[in-house]
C-alpha cells in the first residue's frame, strides 16, 4: 500500500475539519486526522527521512567533537543543525500536515489542528537552542545521560558524572541518597507527564520526593497524547 493510500484509508467524514473550525484561506488547510487504528503494522512514509534544519551551527573548537567523527556511517546520519525544538515560529501548515502522520512523540497523528495549534504557538523561540561551552574550558561540551534502570546503583560514579558541563536526569530520577552514584546535579530534567507524577509513588521506597530543582534547570516533556 502507497503512503497516499494508507492516508486515504485512514480518513473518515467525521475527521474533516471544517474551514469555519481553521479559519484558513481554502488553498492551505490540515488534512483529515490519521487514525493509528487503520494500520495493521508502522506505516512508513516517503518523507520519514526529511528533517528540518536550522542556521549551519558555529565552527566546532573540540577536536573530541562528533563533527570530526571519521566513521562513514555516522557521518552519513549525523546532522549537526537539525531543529531540536518546535516553537511558534517554525510550525506552519506544512510542518503540521507531515507530523500528522507521525504518533506521539514524533508527531500529531490522531488530533486537531484546531485543540494543538493555539498551545504550540505559546512556545518561544529559544534563545539558544544548543548547549554552550563552558566559559575557560577547551570549547568542547561534555554531557552526562542518567537513565532510572538502577543499573548505577553501587557504581561509584557520582563524581564522574557531576565533573561534565552538562548533566541529563531522565523520568523518576532518585537523586538523594544516591549521590555517590549518580552524582547531585541535574542540569537538564527530561520526562514526560506520566513520569512526572507516577515516580512519586513508584520511586516512594528509595526516598524520591520530587522532581530536581537545580538553578538554572531545563524541562524537556515528551508529549505523549492530547492530554500534554
Amino acid at each position: 500500500m502507497t503512503p497516499s493510500n494508507k492516508t486515504a484509508a485512514a480518513i473518515s467524514a467525521k475527521d474533516l475539519v471544517t474551514m469555519n473550525e481553521i479559519k484558513l484561506s481554502p488553498a492551505e488547510y490540515p488534512i483529515p486526522i490519521i487514525h493509528k487504528s487503520s494500520f495493521k503494522k508502522l506505516p512508513q512514509w516517503s518523507f520519514e527521512d526529511i528533517y528540518n534544519l536550522d542556521a549551519p551551527p558555529r565552527p566546532a573548537t573540540c577536536a573530541q567533537s562528533l563533527r570530526n567523527s571519521e566513521d562513514e556511517a555516522f557521518q552519513k546520519a549525523f546532522l549537526p543543525n537539525i531543529r531540536m525544538f518546535l516553537h511558534k515560529d517554525n510550525i506552519n501548515m506544512r510542518e503540521w500536515n507531515r507530523l500528522s502522520h507521525f504518533n506521539t512523540p514524533f508527531g500529531f497523528m490522531e488530533m486537531k489542528y484546531a485543540d494543538v495549534m493555539p498551545v504550540l504557538k505559546l512556545i518561544p523561540k529559544p534563545k539558544e537552542p544548543l548547549l554552550l561551552p563552558k566559559p575557560g574550558g577547551d570549547g568542547c561540551v561534555r554531557c552526562a545521560v542518567v537513565g532510572t534502570g538502577g543499573i548505577l546503583n553501587g557504581s561509584k560514579m557520582g563524581a564522574e558524572i557531576d565533573s561534565h558541563d552538562y548533566v541529563f536526569q531522565m523520568n523518576g530520577a532518585v537523586i538523594e541518597g544516591f549521590e555517590e552514584d549518580v552524582g547531585n546535579r541535574t542540569s537538564v530534567y527530561v520526562h514526560t507527564s506520566y513520569s512526572i507524577t507516577a515516580s512519586l509513588y513508584l520511586f516512594k521506597k528509595y526516598g524520591y520526593k520530587s522532581t530536581p530543582h537545580d538553578e538554572g534547570i531545563k524541562y524537556i516533556m515528551i508529549p505523549e497524547g492530547m492530554r500534554d
